[in-house]
């Protein structure tokens, strides 16, 4: 019986997202269809595997995985059938409505008419926890909402007091298992997830990062066309041609959109945050099924509290988010030792697919492991059964036949393969740049400096120690083979990065990071653990006074496991910016100290601000562009400009931006784009410097003022 009324979540919520549809009541219809989209597709079509192997959660993560899968796939069906049916707009709403309704009830009536005799394990390990709901579990639920009411109100007491708070559930995890059994570490990690990832994007209700911007172009382009198709070479850089040959950034947004009926950004802020809360989630079941729950939770926190891994500039890269997050559920795929073989092998190539339509860097980074784990497993028979031959072919065949229609991707390959030949054949050096990068490094030292780089150090430490340990003796890690043999190739890719930048043509070594520590995040608690038992054992022999009261087992568990979390609660504070903010040190992180960012008169301060931030002035300037422009030749702007609004609310192609300097005279069919940062703040940003705008004005003489918001102008070579 409660098999059947699961089952019927598919019938009912698709038609309440019909309903909703078209009903057309905010903000009933975005909550509905968001909530149908990301979970019921996928369910459906998961139900026809007949997984019993797997629990709540795991269905959770397959379920949300073949959503997204299938929405990316069907959009692309519904694109390249508009060809053949002459439909101009086939990503319209209708269509979507239709193709992605029908897609989700034909396995919902298979699997009416085969019966439930074989179901999917829906019993969660935590359910009788939340039966007894603590006050830390109300805590716990509750976290994401005073974190977003910290961010939404620009209230640093309270986003303090929310990092505060995770620290210390960090540590209470291992002090009580009464306050924080290990069944609630699951939504732990959620919640924690949560709480850090919707920070950066409820700063702003416009597009935030870098590479956002870019990505939320090619977007753009495939929602006004209402269809996708390859953009105009002769205009777009090689940059903006890979990104609109990712689905993950073109098609999935513009289905959610569509159906939603919601501005582009909110589906930027709501939908890739998601699906990145979901990636730790899954790396700890990734883990727990290795190592035990403590580690497992451990590791995903690890990743999570990683600014460079999980809620900075990864928050910008929402084409990687999708792509770590297929990465994550194959890795599982390939660990498992529960799911048939055959089932896991076909979901394999969905999310292989998926990944390769999704985010190039990471399919390569991905067919790299599954070559090297599949030849391992031909040299050990028992060492991975689900890759076979036909799997590992069709994972090539696929990512390279779409590489190979859309080029673009193949074009980047080529580059990276460029540099890494003539990096080899010139010499290796390495750039102290990757270093930095990891590791905050003020201009001034302070206490709060010193503090800093000792827990990264520290952290770093436990990483070298536990790949070590994975290398040197693997089986006393407790770690599975296959994903041992995954953390050393990491490891390498991770190592070979350093030292050969020329090889991050597309990527660059902070992002390598991020990505390969999905692999290595387990490596910090083993790391940890071996240094902190053989610190404690040399401590015994030199003092047993000292430990007279502490048995073996204490020490390698509790006592051991209690100061690791300690160092990671410490570790989080550091990485968040709260120490630093606390101590009213070096501005360390955009959201904690927003408000000291954006009225700080040093100028290097100010311009890194506004290279994430997007003041309301530069879009209404943009906007105004768009809407007026008669099509100039060229557009003059400085650096930050060029790459963020004018990109994305400007829709202004790379190519017709140039960069303007002291020296710069407007030709005849040209514009000139001075931002808040230009006007408000007397800068202009080029690639590598920066000068004042005041050197500009006197070369605009002979132009207009055709608009002006107060902060920001546009100017136009004057006819006269």
């Amino acid at each position: 019986m409660k098999m059947r009324k699961a089952l019927m979540i598919i019938p009912i919520m698709t038609i309440l997202a019909n309903l909703a549809i078209f009903v057309n009541i905010s903000p009933l219809r975005e909550v509905i269809v968001f909530a149908f989209l990301s979970f019921v597709p996928g369910y459906a079509f998961l139900r026809l595997f007949k997984l019993k192997e797997i629990n709540i959660i795991e269905t959770i993560l397959f379920s949300v995985g073949l959503s997204i899968a299938l929405v990316m796939f069907t959009s692309l069906l519904l694109n390249e059938a508009s060809i053949v049916l002459d439909f101009s707009r086939p990503l319209s709403t209708i269509p979507l409505t239709l193709a992605i309704s029908a897609i989700t009830l034909v396995p919902f009536f298979i699997e009416c008419r085969r019966g439930p005799s074989e179901t999917i394990n829906l019993k969660t390990n935590f359910e009788g926890q939340l039966k007894n709901v603590v006050p830390v579990s109300i805590i716990i639920v509750l976290l994401p909402l005073l974190s977003a009411i910290g961010v939404l109100y620009l209230n640093t007491p309270i986003i303090l007091l929310s990092y505060a708070i995770i620290a210390a559930l960090c540590v209470m995890s291992v002090v009580s298992r009464r306050l924080i059994p290990t069944n609630l570490f699951p939504l732990m990690i959620f919640s924690v997830s949560l709480a850090l990832v919707f920070q950066l994007p409820l700063t702003s209700k416009y597009i935030l990062g870098y590479d956002a911007n870019l990505e939320y172009y090619v977007f753009r382009v495939t929602q006004i066309n209402g269809h996708w198709g390859f953009l105009n070479s002769s205009v777009n850089p090689l940059a903006a041609l890979t990104y609109n040959s990712m689905l993950s950034i073109t098609l999935l947004p513009t289905a959610y959109a569509a159906l939603m009926q919601v501005q582009g950004e909110i589906v930027f802020k709501i939908l890739y945050p998601f699906i990145f809360s979901l990636v730790p989630l899954a790396l700890y079941r990734v883990c727990e099924k290795q190592l035990g729950k403590m580690v497992g939770l451990f590791s995903s926190l690890f990743f999570v509290f990683t600014s460079t891994a999980f809620y900075s500039e990864p928050l910008s890269l929402n084409r990687q988010i999708v792509g770590e997050f297929f990465l994550i559920l194959s890795i599982f795929l390939l660990i498992s030792k529960t799911i048939p073989t055959t089932k896991a092998r076909l979901l394999l190539i969905i999310f292989g697919a998926a990944l390769a339509v999704s985010h190039y860097s990471i399919a390569y980074i991905y067919l790299a492991l599954v070559a090297i784990v599949f030849v391992v497993s031909k040299v050990k028979p028992k060492f991975n059964g689900v890759l076979n031959l036909v799997t590992v072919l069709l994972l090539f065949g696929i990512t390279f036949s779409w590489y190979a229609l859309t080029s673009a991707p193949l074009l980047a390959l080529f580059d990276a393969l460029k540099g890494v030949f003539v990096a080899i054949t010139t010499g290796v050096t390495i750039t102290s740049g990757a270093a930095a990068s990891l590791i905050f490094i003020p201009q001034v030292f302070t206490a709060t400096t010193w503090i800093n780089l000792l827990l990264s150090g520290l952290a770093y430490l436990f990483l070298i120690i536990g790949v070590l340990l994975i290398i040197v003796r693997p089986k006393g890690t407790g770690i599975f083979p296959q994903y041992g043999i995954m953390v050393i190739i990491a490891a390498i890719i991770l190592a070979v990065t350093y030292l050969v930048p020329s090889i991050a043509a597309t990527l660059n070594f902070v992002r390598f990071y991020g990505i390969l520590l999905l692999f290595l995040a387990p490596c910090f608690v083993l790391g940890g653990q071996w240094l902190l038992v053989t610190i404690g054992r040399h401590l015994k022999k030199m003092n047993r006074s000292l430990t007279r009261q502490i048995t073996l087992k204490t020490i390698k568990v509790d006592i051991i496991f209690l100061l690791i979390a300690i160092i990671l609660g410490a570790y989080f504070l550091s990485q968040v910016g709260f120490i630093n903010n606390v101590t009213n040190s070096a501005i360390h992180s955009y959201t904690i100290d927003f408000n000291r960012s954006k009225t700080s008169s040093n100028t290097a301060v100010e311009i890194n601000f506004y290279t994430v931030y997007t003041p309301e002035q530069d879009v209404f300037s943009a906007v105004w562009l768009l809407n007026h422009e008669a099509a100039p030749s060229m557009i003059y702007c400085d650096y930050v400009s060029g790459a963020h609004v004018l990109t994305s609310y400007g829709l202004t192609p790379w190519k017709i931006d140039s960069q303007i300097t002291n020296s710069t005279k407007p030709l005849p069919n040209t514009l000139v784009y001075l931002s808040f940062l230009n006007v408000a703040d007397n800068t202009i940003t080029t690639y590598s410097a920066s000068f004042n705008t005041s050197q500009v004005y006197p070369n605009l003489k002979g132009c207009d003022l055709v608009y002006s918001n107060g902060n920001g102008e546009i100017w136009y070579p004057s006819l006269r």
